[in-house]
């Protein structure tokens, strides 16, 4: 009879293989993306001091359980905490006008995951000025510089331009790629991801893009072209080089420049120059065993699971 293996287990054997044939890289964690999955799939689990502890008790199992699996050297996570006050709602004030703000028993949730991971030893950086898809850009060019690859644990498509040989994204579920996988899906280079962007625009993020140019049309444009200027460059040879078709798509493209190049720059992501490229902000701290029984203790988590989690944090961390 075959063996049906759970979600759970088939990440346990995945991540165990990785880790056995890696070479020294930078865990870097999309980690708002992966509160919100156990905000939406598990109940309220009201306690004493809280309405809900729900995401967060689900969050960090999670992660505890990925620091004994992968036992990373250098890991760091990011938070979005920038909807609404974001840079690029000054460019353009209508970006992600369509994302609901999260309520306050979620915000008090994410508070909760940064306070346990800095408890744990583990940087955790947030901006009202960028987003966390910024910061990951930064650290990633940062640990790039000093010779290290980036895996990076996300499930935003968005962070495909970050990718470069040697690094993975990776949504610690069914899809993993390298930049060469990457290349393949997309055909054409990840890094050219906001060009592709700038043309078909992003529903997503509300990024307008040019009115009547899809996936498909972009693809092929980027495919051919590489990037938008190329494309602009280019624009009275498209129908000759792509079919007569396109003349149509050449000519919104005109009409649509200033558009497409603020779409462009909207999806381009940042390097902040705040940021400190140092190995400190990427390895793990020590930890202090008493704090983090004292705070688990205030959040009024099941005494049982509380036990569970000192014990896994004694086996995967460094205890002062």
């Amino acid at each position: 009879m075959d063996t049906i293996l759970t979600k759970t287990q088939k990440l346990g054997i995945s991540l165990r293989l990785y880790n056995k044939n890696k070479k020294d890289g930078v865990y870097i964690m999309d980690t708002t993306g992966f509160i919100l999955k156990y905000w939406f799939a598990m109940p309220a689990i009201k306690t004493k001091n809280y309405e809900s502890i729900s995401a967060f008790l689900g969050f960090c199992t999670f992660f505890l359980n990925l620091l004994k699996k992968i036992k990373p050297k250098y890991i760091v996570c990011a938070f979005d905490e920038s909807l609404g006050s974001c840079f690029r709602n000054k460019i353009f004030p209508d970006y992600k006008k369509n994302r609901e703000k999260a309520p306050q028993e979620l915000k008090i949730q994410f508070k909760l995951c940064r306070s346990f991971l800095d408890l744990l030893g583990i940087n955790n950086l947030a901006s009202k000025k960028y987003e966390a898809d910024d910061i990951i850009n930064t650290l990633s060019i940062n640990t790039r510089k000093t010779g290290l690859s980036n895996i990076i644990f996300t499930n935003d498509k968005d962070l495909f331009q970050i990718i470069y040989k040697n690094d993975i994204w990776w949504n610690l579920n069914d899809r993993k790629f390298n930049y060469n996988d990457l290349k393949n899906k997309l055909r054409f280079s990840p890094q050219n991801l906001p060009d592709f962007l700038g043309l078909m625009g992003d529903s997503v993020d509300n990024i307008p893009g040019a009115p009547g140019i899809g996936e498909k049309t972009a693809s092929v444009l980027i495919s051919k072209y590489k990037n938008i200027e190329n494309v602009f460059n280019n624009i009275d040879l498209i129908p000759s080089d792509l079919g007569a078709k396109y003349q149509r798509y050449a000519k919104i493209i005109t009409e649509n420049e200033e558009m497409i190049r603020l779409s462009k720059n909207l999806s381009t992501l940042a390097y902040i120059d705040s940021i400190e490229n140092n190995d400190g902000l990427i390895e793990r701290g020590r930890v202090h065993l008493n704090k983090i029984d004292d705070f688990l203790l205030q959040t009024g988590m099941n005494p049982g699971q509380k036990k569970s989690w000192i014990s896994q944090i004694e086996n995967s961390c460094e205890i002062v």
